[in-house]
């Protein structure tokens, strides 16, 4: 009896060390990121004319908390079932008047899965309120709620998805390079040079189907873009509340609502991407 209560008790003591040095986090601890916010013009955007009409950019960075708790507020685009999105650091930037401040509340954020076929980009959404404007020369910030949206995947679907789009890849870079071999002053079709003018005609043709050939094959990688990840290493990844496996995230767009004579629209802000800390 004696000696079952020793192996008992060893065994609890294994299991306490296991638990108390993993470093594996639960699937809904809550994580830290950093997001940084690219704001100016882009091609598109419903903004007005003068808005960010020179070039210029606001970068704001925001270091977020990513929790599981529900959120206290509600977002029609969202949809019901958003979990808690909060800065946890008061966000800084640099115009013309020197370090300026964000006062932000927190938001809710939610993942919709994909439908259909393996690989494929799950749908990370998110809002922040935005209690102040940020402003740098002709590019605000409005103040109101942003809306955040970006393609995501956990390991093993970025894994899949990185398969499926790499035979894409390589049918445009081929396509590409074809056209450029064709082009090049060294390694070129010399029947382009016009010699012959019924030689450079059929070259011509030759060219075109080429090119209308290269064109589809990146018609199909900019679609495949779409939900399947291009250079999948360099997507920043971290932990994020919902499962075990790191998630990746694409740099999207972010958009705020405006309301019009037909209901609402939305409008393009600029870029953002997320890096974990």
């Amino acid at each position: 009896m004696m000696v079952l209560q020793i192996l008992l008790l060893g065994f609890s003591i294994l299991l306490f060390n296991a638990a108390a040095f993993s470093t594996d986090p639960s699937p809904w601890s809550p994580s830290k990121w950093r997001l940084i916010l690219d704001i100016g013009r882009e091609s598109g955007t419903d903004m007005p004319s003068n808005w960010g009409s020179s070039g210029g950019r606001l970068v704001l960075p925001i270091d977020v908390l990513v929790e599981s708790d529900a959120c206290s507020s509600r977002d029609e685009l969202v949809g019901s079932g958003a979990l808690t999105i909060r800065p946890f650091e008061t966000p800084t930037y640099i115009n013309d008047r020197g370090e300026q401040e964000v006062s932000i509340k927190e938001g809710g954020w939610k993942i919709q899965l994909p439908p259909g076929k393996k690989g494929h980009a799950a749908t990370l959404q998110f809002w922040l309120d935005f209690e102040t404007e940020a402003s740098r020369n002709d590019v605000t910030l409005p103040a109101g709620r942003i809306y955040f949206a970006a393609n995501c995947w956990r390991e093993e679907e970025l894994i899949r998805g990185s398969r499926a789009i790499a035979p894409i890849v390589a049918d445009y870079e081929e396509a590409q390079e074809a056209v450029e071999k064709q082009l090049s002053h060294e390694t070129g079709d010399r029947r382009l040079d016009g010699t012959d003018p019924i030689e450079t005609m059929i070259a011509y043709k030759d060219m075109t189907e080429l090119i209308v050939y290269r064109d589809e094959m990146r018609r199909r990688l900019k679609d495949a873009e779409r939900y399947l990840p291009r250079n999948a290493d360099e997507i920043p990844k971290g932990h994020w509340p919902g499962a075990t496996e790191v998630l990746s995230i694409a740099p999207a767009e972010m958009f705020t609502k405006r309301k019009n004579l037909f209901g609402e629209d939305f409008l393009l802000l600029g870029k953002w991407k997320a890096t974990p800390l």
